[in-house]
């Protein structure tokens, strides 16, 4: 009897072992994506990040620094990157003090005067095959708005976790903080195409800052180069 005891006590153990270290090889492979991922961008660009990657966050991105080398798309791109995180109401308050101080500006969730950016191809051409429409009525009607919007560039958010009927994409109880956002080119050319979808004076630059709701307690931080 007690050899089955010390005999399940060890099985157990082995399980427990193991379900550490698949627990502890997850962890450490988004560790590694994250802190690769924020490698491609300049320093500047993503200081509002944390250093080092929080537990229990949601890490989005269309950036694979490894992969980087690929060929030019096919339509405009907007990089990006997110990282998604739910914090203690102290840790919250601490955070949302420190980052709300840099921002240079504020926009409600749903705000119509929003100049969004996100991936467009609604014109394509695949081997010598010209296609139009390709895109939703959505973002074709979004392209439009954009080139009356005034508000400085932002991410159209696409978090299934956090999804809203608004014009950024978030819940109603988001506020977004733009902490900086410059025009110019900041990636190779290789890598950039002109889109209809913006404004002259934004046909390129970058955008970075968070998304926050004191309802939820959550901070999304942002990214986006174009």
């Amino acid at each position: 009897m007690k050899t089955k005891c010390f005999l399940l006590i060890g099985v157990v153990f082995i399980m427990l072992s193991y379900c550490s270290c698949n627990n502890f090889n997850v962890k450490e492979h988004f560790r590694h994506e994250y802190l690769n991922n924020l490698k491609f961008y300049n320093s500047t660009f993503i200081s509002h990040f944390p250093k080092d990657y929080p537990d229990n966050s949601i890490f989005l991105t269309n950036i694979f620094p490894s992969e980087f080398a690929y060929k030019k798309s096919s339509g405009f791109v907007n990089y990006y990157t997110y990282l998604v995180k739910k914090y203690s109401e102290i840790e919250f308050l601490r955070l949302k003090k420190q980052l709300v101080k840099y921002s240079e500006t504020i926009y409600e969730a749903d705000e119509n005067k929003l100049l969004l950016i996100f991936s467009y191809s609604n014109d394509l051409e695949i081997h010598g095959k010209k296609y139009s429409d390709w895109e939703s009525p959505k973002l074709q009607k979004l392209a439009k708005h954009n080139l009356l919007a005034t508000s400085l560039p932002v991410p159209l958010f696409e978090i299934d976790e956090y999804k809203g009927n608004t014009f950024s994409g978030l819940p109603e109880d988001f506020k977004i903080y733009v902490l900086d956002a410059k025009q110019g080119k900041y990636l190779e050319d290789k890598y950039l195409y002109d889109c209809s979808c913006l404004p002259e004076k934004w046909k390129h630059g970058y955008s970075k800052g968070v998304a926050l709701s004191d309802k939820r307690k959550v901070i999304i931080y942002w990214v986006t180069v174009w």
